[in-house]
């Protein structure tokens, strides 16, 4: 896959929805950000709501890749299959910092093998969630480093972005979600089919 080419497209595709893009990426920001520096309540609540807010970013963005009408409240969309992705966050990011914790590379790999999870659960919210981390897992077989490379095109916009007094980071997420949502859906369509027979 050329991921220029796929950069290029996703920010041309993005242009008449990065005001919305941008809103929409803030609140989902200060949402995870802002109870877990009140207390502790606060930091659990933040991780109550990571993952149902992750699913919702990933709908939003699904929606603009495929030319949908998206909406703000897209983002909340994510709160409906609210056991399945609460496990789904707790498996994923559990298995990532166990990964960490021994060596920085497992960790690195798992993440990359579980990262269209939350794409797939939008598509089909009524999953099992081990069904869906094996799908994704599957899905990102042959393609993480693919993946990470794409990740590390977007770091220098975010260095860049934090110049402009963190301001600019929050321009960057849009591009770089969408980015994430056309990868999925170009490696869905070029392997997923096999896992539908």
């Amino acid at each position: 896959m050329d991921l220029l080419v796929l950069i290029q497209k996703t920010r041309d595709q993005l242009l008449s929805h990065w005001g919305l893009s941008i809103s929409v990426c803030i609140v989902y920001t200060m949402l995870i950000a802002i109870p877990s520096e009140l207390n502790t309540f606060g930091e659990i609540l933040s991780l109550l709501i990571a993952g149902p807010l992750q699913l919702g970013l990933c709908i939003y963005f699904l929606k603009i890749s495929r030319e949908n009408k998206s909406s703000f409240y897209d983002l909340f969309e994510g709160f409906k299959p609210l056991i399945n992705i609460l496990l789904l966050f707790i498996i994923v990011n559990g298995l990532t910092i166990v990964g960490f914790i021994f060596f920085i590379i497992p960790g690195i790999i798992i993440s990359l093998g579980f990262s269209m999870s939350y794409y797939i659960i939008a598509e089909k919210p009524e999953m099992q969630v081990i069904e869906v981390l094996e799908k994704s897992w599957k899905m990102m077989d042959g393609k993480k480093m693919e993946l990470f490379m794409l990740h590390l095109r977007f770091l220098p916009w975010y260095f860049l972005g934090l110049l402009f007094f963190i301001v600019g980071v929050f321009i960057i997420m849009p591009w770089h979600n969408l980015a994430l949502a056309n990868y999925y859906l170009t490696i869905k369509d070029e392997n997923f089919r096999r896992f539908e027979n």
